[in-house]
């Protein structure tokens, strides 16, 4: 008989050990794609304790081992979330291949016994939107790459712009530029972003010669300064746009891998985005198809060619676009998977692996 008095608590480390029921390769290993730089991925499910899970004080639902690298388990029962999710990256671990599983225990092979019963049509949309979201970034590389940021950041001087000019010289708004009223001009705020320039005493200036940032600090009545010689107007969102574009940009380019950015520049957009872009879109295919998700890849050496530049940035784009047509608004339609898991079978199985892990059976 099962005695429900707490002796001791386990942290999420101490569960991950004692109760792991499956650990596997992960990553490109799995798919077959590994190349001898590749990073080793590891994934697997654990069990909570009877505590964590029939009380809300001490809820665990993922743990990376300190003593391996890239290696993460889920908590079981948040793993049956993620999965009945179709989160593409999780469901993986039901389907991989029986070379690529480093532990396995019973509990774990009656999981995967019953691995089609967390499949859905809604696998559709998951496969696709990681899909597109690799898009996404492709598209912004290339961007990138074709029109890089300059190093210098944007300074605040160069958003600002002519409303009225009252000087004697004519000034065109397109000729104008507030780094040649530096020294003996003061920037008076009127009000939002509009400002009065004035022409003033020697000590002030209308930016900071360093940060070209500008100088709008007043604490005068505005009734004793002289007519202002311009209305300028600081251009503050577009400033906060361009700076932030600058700053992605420039820590994109240097936290890239060095060989991964040497492919990006020979082909003009990021390769190992377009290989797990044009996975992604078959295994959600493939799923909706034959109700099976296939990890190890039969079509490795072509994903490889591709990681390695065989597909233009523009067959990339029409190809991404076509799947996800196909995926969404043709296969979506026709296939067999349900719409929605049969939660009730689902919540069954997990407490039955639960009382196998326990030792409840």
């Amino acid at each position: 008989m099962f005695n429900p008095t707490i002796r001791t608590f386990s942290t999420a480390a101490e569960l991950m050990k004692k109760n792991t029921i499956v650990k596997h390769y992960a990553g490109s290993i799995s798919y077959g794609t590994n190349l001898p730089t590749s990073d080793v991925d590891l994934r697997g499910i654990f069990c909570a304790d009877p505590v964590n899970i029939l009380t809300p004080f001490y809820t665990v639902r993922e743990c990376s081992d300190v003593d391996e690298e890239d290696t993460k388990l889920y908590e079981m029962a948040h793993f049956f979330k993620l999965c009945l999710d179709c989160n593409p990256n999780i469901v993986e671990t039901l389907w991989v291949d029986d070379s690529d599983i480093t532990f396995r225990t019973d509990a774990y092979d009656f999981i995967r016994k019953h691995r089609s019963d967390f499949l859905s049509s809604k696998i559709a949309f998951t496969t696709s939107g990681y899909a597109l979201a690799q898009l996404k970034r492709i598209k912004g590389h290339n961007k990138w790459i074709n029109n890089p940021q300059p190093k210098e950041p944007p300074r605040q001087t160069h958003f600002v712009s002519l409303v009225q000019w009252y000087g004697e010289e004519k000034i065109m708004p397109r000729d104008f530029s507030l780094e040649n009223f530096y020294q003996g001009y003061r920037l008076v705020p009127y009000g939002g972003d509009v400002l009065g320039l004035y022409k003033v005493d020697d000590v002030y200036t209308s930016f900071n010669p360093d940060t070209f940032a500008l100088n709008t600090n007043f604490d005068g009545e505005r009734t004793e300064l002289p007519m202002p010689i311009a209305v300028v107007k600081f251009l503050k969102e577009e400033y906060k746009l361009q700076k932030e574009k600058h700053n992605q940009y420039w820590t994109w380019k240097n936290n890239r891998n060095e060989a991964r950015s040497e492919l990006e520049e020979a082909h003009g957009y990021d390769t190992k985005h377009a290989m797990h872009l044009v996975r992604l879109l078959r295994m959600g295919h493939e799923a909706l198809e034959t109700g099976q998700i296939i990890v190890k890849r039969p079509d490795a050496e072509e994903l490889l060619a591709i990681r390695n530049g065989s597909m233009t940035y523009e067959e990339i784009v029409e190809y991404a676009e076509d799947m996800d047509d196909m995926v969404r608004n043709k296969l979506y339609k026709t296939t067999d998977l349900p719409k929605k898991p049969n939660m009730k079978r689902v919540a069954q199985l997990l407490m039955d692996t639960q009382f196998m892990v326990w030792n409840w059976v």
